[in-house]
């Protein structure tokens, strides 16, 4: 009689703890053309008009070598899905631009594509490169 429910309260932990799964898209470079310099302060501001423009929620870190936008692109009640793109100052004016999209819930993640791409992190590569500010370029590192 006591089987049953020795089968039931793992498989009830199992569906409230959920899963949580992170896909990497491409990271890029940043940095600023020849002959000119890109002050951190600019770039964070540049970036959150961009992304708070295409609906992410935007903050950086008190010393300024962070920054970060989120926002929802599934908002289930088994399984959330966010994209994230994180911006981290380096040395002598580079950047690196990281997008993240993470899968929270119910869905084993098997079940999720481990493949990610962010068509705002293009974007964005083209609006600073548009107004000469900075380009992007494959980050190989």
């Amino acid at each position: 009689m006591t089987k049953p429910v020795l089968l039931v309260v793992p498989f009830f932990v199992a569906v409230l703890s959920g899963c949580t799964n992170v896909a990497g898209g491409e990271s890029r470079l940043i940095a600023s053309p020849e002959g000119s310099s890109l002050e951190t302060g600019q770039l964070f501001s540049l970036a959150a008009a961009f992304f708070s423009e295409a609906g992410y929620q935007c903050s950086a870190d008190r010393d300024a070598s962070r920054f970060r936008c989120s926002r929802e692109l599934r908002d289930l009640y088994i399984h959330q899905t966010r994209a994230v793109v994180e911006i981290y100052a380096g040395e002598h004016d580079s950047y690196r631009l990281v997008p993240t999209r993470w899968d929270e819930g119910l869905i084993p993640g098997e079940l999720i594509s481990n493949t990610y791409a962010n068509d705002d992190v293009e974007a964005f590569c083209t609006y600073i490169a548009s107004g000469k500010v900075a380009f992007c370029r494959d980050d190989e590192g």
